[in-house]
């Protein structure tokens, strides 16, 4: 996890905070690397398996499969990550490569916005971009986050690492 905390001209905009994160957690990777391989496994036995070898469409099933679960899935999970900007025009959430664009929350829609420990799995359903009773979350890791409440209604928690960092430089612009 990055964090850049400072004053840099970016678009005309200047960027007073900066976090990136990424999915990192050994209990994930684990569980990854595990459910992986038997994705790969299912893809080499056509290769072995007399059976296999004579039903080419099960074969390729099995390939296709065994390749996007067992190294396409990994490598997105790897290169994943949570980018929040606070920039002087707003603030900025990108989940490359998940979302292709980024996600601007202009200051004048933040009515509210505090440091909140959360529970990922029991108030959101786990990791990533996440819908639910709750609101909106955007999160990689850890029990942490900023939530804001903007003038719509809508609750979006923001995972990090430093929240209370990231909530006196959202504050810094929604205050003023």
């Amino acid at each position: 996890m990055a964090t850049e905390i400072g004053i840099k001209e970016q678009n005309d905009a200047t960027l007073l905070y900066r976090e990136v994160q990424q999915f990192r957690q050994f209990w994930m990777w684990l569980v990854l690397l595990v459910s992986s391989l038997s994705c790969l496994g299912a893809a080499v036995i056509p290769f072995f398996l007399k059976e296999f070898r004579e039903n080419v469409i099960l074969n390729i099933i099995l390939i296709v499969f065994g390749l996007i679960y067992g190294i396409f899935l990994p490598a997105v999970v790897y290169v994943t990550k949570l980018t929040t900007e606070v920039r002087s025009d707003g603030l900025y959430l990108s989940f490359y490569p998940i979302l292709f664009y980024q996600i601007k929350i202009p200051y004048e829609n933040v009515v509210k916005c505090d440091v909140k420990k959360y529970d990922p799995l029991r108030d959101y359903g786990g990791w990533g971009i996440r819908y639910g009773p709750k609101g909106k979350a955007y999160n990689v890791s850890g029990d942490r986050g900023v939530q804001l409440e903007l003038a719509n209604g809508e609750k979006i928690l923001i995972g990090s690492g430093n929240p209370e960092q990231l909530a006196t430089a959202i504050g810094f612009y929604v205050r003023k």
